[in-house]
């Protein structure tokens, strides 16, 4: 296997493992159990302003 070759692999690997990360924290943080606490932290600006 060639330093190309070696390159091409990693990166096609890289990219791939990049989508399946980036799905799986979008997935994590889009469920119901999490929903309540983020629109929590959502309102924190809105009451310290008070």
């Amino acid at each position: 296997m060639s330093i190309e070759q070696l390159h091409s692999l990693l990166l096609t690997t890289w990219i791939v493992w990049f989508f399946l990360l980036f799905g799986g924290i979008v997935t994590w943080a889009l469920l119901p159990a999490r929903r309540e606490k983020f629109e929590r932290a959502r309102q924190i600006p809105l009451r310290e302003a008070e």
